[in-house]
């Protein structure tokens, strides 16, 4: 006979307590199969008290449902030091927590088993004791009554050590043995202090029950769903709220009272108008979200201009705007002469001439002549190219009057592109002719030409955009077209990230001409790089694909921060890493260990867990290890891992430098190979908005000591040898961010312009949203079409048992209605 309830079934846990809770049990308690009764709390001890609904609320709906499987929730209330003394059996405390279990049993004798809910277990380190304690549990049951079940309730994870909270204990494959059914907690992605989204986002889900129903026996598993939604005020910061977090807890008829006008941010009372709003729904993660008291919202790829290099990018959806390097922003004013460099007037000596530019060898120079027609003061500007770190100077003179420029900063940023620099400013050149004369500091710096202009300048930029807000009176619950009383706020969402080394090179081996030998020398060993032939891009994911030493074409490298992502082939073996001179930082695959070497002599070492890459996955899926390294005189610090965590120190002796770069004793891939300054961190933090009236902001730059600016081009170094952390209070979130300006006088009717002006690199513009100043928010929340989807998802996709809604009392209560009877 067919089982229609096949993959249909429904848990949920009794902590809500209020009356739609009761209202739900009483009315559609045929539509579940089982309830957590959410009333125990073990403590440090192993002792269980009784602190949540009380049984006598619901015998009631236990006598009425006696096909409900009713089990006792066990919970520390995700406490780590009550799942360490348990796991750890801490003073004999899980000695007594299974007596306990065993207590409460009795006492309740019609319970169907226990459901423990255990979190806050720690690291993957905690994972065997944290086994053998599930594994007591279940015995422990079984021992007591054979009929009696388990359920256990497991965090989201994507695979081993998958875990976005850090609950790296889980290891699902292991802990299958020790459960009747398993409730994966896959709720909660977005919490009240997360950037705004959806509590349960459509790739977190995947990820975890693609995971769970290859490891664990499907039937065992009920998908965890929220019932709840949260409400992020983004008018101001919490501290200025005078709350904790920004998010504030959802049920589904709260939610709707938002939707309805019925709340407001002034206390559900004027003076903020009570507006109806539509809410919108994401089909991609099958959850309805809406805007509260918002005018006006655009995205990043809204701006009605924007200048380069800021450029427009997706993730996961969310269309931003950033920049990844700065360019050179010139003016000019008046241009009155404008000479290439490719037309000399005559060279001597060792000049290559080409249509654009000269380039300058040994003893070789070029002369131009000009004229002025109307004497006067003028600035003069000529325009160079330092191709690469040794070839970094020249020398340029104006009537004969010798001016020399050289760059040795590593980090510059117009290293191997072109530049103007400022030849003289203000000088006096009377009416004829005038000469310009350049000749090699260094040979091989390329002369592009110059002008001669009224009004010379030049700064780093990373763009900027404009926007068009454009606010508009909304009708409120009485009909009555409505506004702000005092004003709007505007809201600028974006993603900043934390300092990194200032950037020397970045290479990811994708241009067309990946190894030109004119900047790379292969030491030893062969590379060749391959490239994706199934994408169409300009530059398609690429793999520097050997064995040996790669370098690049300079042995003057000392003081660096180098960094690689590596994979292991299949015949891959031994070492592989990122190199300077003869120190070499290194996974090494046989000893499954981080290691330092200077020469021979190996100086620090940590373990770590490495793994090769099958044939089928080299060029789809490698499994990609980062290893980095910085060096300061005789100090060296080894990172690893996606987060850059510190592994080690150590201390070099007689370090003198040389090449750098990427080194393995086998065949390895290399999907990204980065130098950086040693010393001097580029910030990916600042940026400022223009408010209409032309008021400039300056919003997200952290404030740090011990550390010394380069205010041209926003960077800086760290006095003495200091992670960079150490020199600052405030952390950056990889969460996105909000930053809020003052109570702006604007109009309803009217159109106005803001512009956004990155002073960093690799800061995010997402969002932004023009609200009431009274308050405006971000709202999303879980409705029946949302859960419906993801249960039929559970059933049909992943064949699990069911799902199991947090919590009952939270939900739509049409739900039931769409859900099938368990009787």
């Amino acid at each position: 006979m067919r089982d229609y309830l096949k993959g249909k079934r429904c848990m949920v846990w009794s902590f809500m307590g209020n009356a739609r809770m009761y209202q739900a049990l009483r009315d559609y308690g045929d539509r579940l199969d089982t309830v957590g009764i959410f009333t125990f709390e073990v403590d440090i001890t192993g002792t269980i008290t009784e602190t949540g609904t009380s049984i006598s609320s619901m015998l009631t709906y236990i006598n009425r449902w006696p096909h409900i499987k009713w089990l006792l929730t066990i919970m520390n209330h995700g406490t780590a030091s009550i799942f360490t003394a348990l796991r750890n059996n801490t003073n004999g405390a899980k000695d007594k927590f299974l007596t306990e279990i065993i207590r409460i049993m009795n006492k309740y004798p019609w319970c169907a088993g226990v459901d423990i809910d255990l979190e806050r277990g720690g690291g993957y380190e905690n994972k065997d004791a944290a086994n053998a304690l599930f594994q007591d549990i279940y015995n422990t049951v079984k021992a007591y009554n054979p009929s009696k079940l388990v359920n256990i309730c497991l965090p989201g994870m994507t695979g081993v050590q998958g875990s976005v909270g850090g609950e790296n204990w889980c290891v699902y494959e292991d802990l299958d043995p020790y459960c009747d059914t398993a409730a994966i907690m896959s709720y909660g992605m977005a919490w009240a202090g997360s950037a705004p989204g959806p509590v349960s986002p459509r790739n977190w889900l995947e990820g975890t029950y693609d995971y769970a129903a290859r490891v664990m026996t499907p039937e065992k598993v009920f998908f965890g769903l929220p019932a709840y939604g949260w409400n992020w005020r983004i008018h101001d910061s919490p501290a200025n709220l005078g709350i904790t977090y920004r998010g504030i807890s959802n049920t589904y008829y709260a939610a709707q009272n938002w939707m309805t006008g019925v709340y407001n941010f002034t206390n559900d009372a004027p003076p903020q108008p009570r507006i109806p709003i539509i809410a919108y729904w994401d089909d991609y993660d099958k959850v309805p979200w809406a805007l509260p008291q918002v005018y006006d919202y655009m995205e990043g790829w809204d701006a009605v201009s924007r200048t380069y290099p800021l450029i427009g990018e997706t993730y996961n959806r969310r269309r931003y705007l950033t920049a990844y390097s700065k360019q050179q922003r010139t003016e000019f004013g008046t241009i009155y002469v404008d000479r290439t460099g490719g037309s000399p007037d005559s060279h001597t000596g060792n000049v290559s001439v080409s249509t654009q530019m000269v380039t300058l060898g040994e003893g070789g120079e070029a002369e131009y002549e000009f004229e002025i027609a109307t004497a006067g003061v003028y600035d003069v500007a000529f325009r160079i190219s330092f191709p690469f770190w040794d070839k970094n100077g020249i020398h340029v003179a104006l009537d004969g009057v010798s001016s020399t420029f050289s760059e040795n900063r590593l980090w510059w940023p117009y290293w191997r592109t072109t530049c103007w620099l400022s030849l003289s400013s203000g000088v006096y050149l009377s009416a004829g002719m005038h000469t310009i004369s350049v000749s090699a500091l260094v040979p091989g710096v390329q002369f592009y030409g110059f002008r001669v202009c009224s009004n010379f300048s030049e700064s780093p930029s990373a763009g900027e955009a404009e926007f068009m807000l454009s606010p508009r009176m909304f009708k409120d619950v009485n009909g009555v077209m409505a506004e702000p009383d005092r004003g709007f706020k505007l809201t600028t969402e974006v993603l900043r990230r934390k300092a990194d080394s200032a950037l020397v090179w970045y290479e990811d081996f994708r241009d067309d001409n990946p190894l030109p030998s004119s900047y790379w020398t292969a030491l030893s060993g062969q590379w060749q790089v391959w490239r994706n032939p199934n994408q169409t891009t300009s530059r398609p994911y690429s793999q520097l694909d050997g064995s040996g030493e790669l370098a690049w074409n300079y042995q003057g490298f000392s003081d660096v921060h180098l960094r690689a992502r590596i994979a292991f082939t299949p015949e891959g073996n031994g070492r592989a890493g990122v190199f300077c001179g003869d120190v070499f930082c290194c996974l090494n695959f046989n000893t499954q260990r981080i290691e330092l070497y200077k020469g021979s002599s190996l100086l620090g070492s940590t373990a770590t867990g490495i793994i090769k890459t099958t044939e089928a996955n080299l060029r789809s899926n490698p499994r990609m290890y980062t290893i980095e390294i910085r060096i300061r005189g005789n100090s060296v610090r080894v990172y690893s891992g996606a987060s850059n965590t510190l592994r080690f120190n150590a201390t070099l002796n007689g370090f003198s430098g040389g090449y750098a770069g990427v080194r393995s004793d086998g065949r390895i891939l290399c999907e990204l190979l980065r130098l950086g300054d040693a010393w001097v961190y580029e910030p990916y933090e600042r940026f400022d908005v223009i408010f209409p009236g032309g008021t400039t902001v300056e919003y997200g730059r952290l404030s740090r000591t011990g550390v010394t600016w380069d205010n041209e081009f926003q960077v800086f170094a760290v006095n003495i040898d200091v992670e960079e952390s150490s020199t600052r209070s405030q952390d950056i979130s990889m969460d996105y961010d909000f930053f809020h300006s003052g109570v702006l006088p604007l109009v309803c009717g009217n159109d106005y312009s803001v512009k956004v002006v990155p002073k960093d690199i690799n800061v995010w513009i997402s969002r932004l949203f023009l609200g009431d100043a009274d308050g405006f928010s971000i709202l999303y929340y879980q409705d029946v079409d949302s859960l419906v989807y993801w249960a039929n998802e559970a059933a049909y996709r992943w064949k699990l048992r069911g799902i199991a809604i947090w919590s009952l009392g939270q939900e739509d209560m049409r739900l039931w209605e769409a859900l099938p009877k368990q009787i």
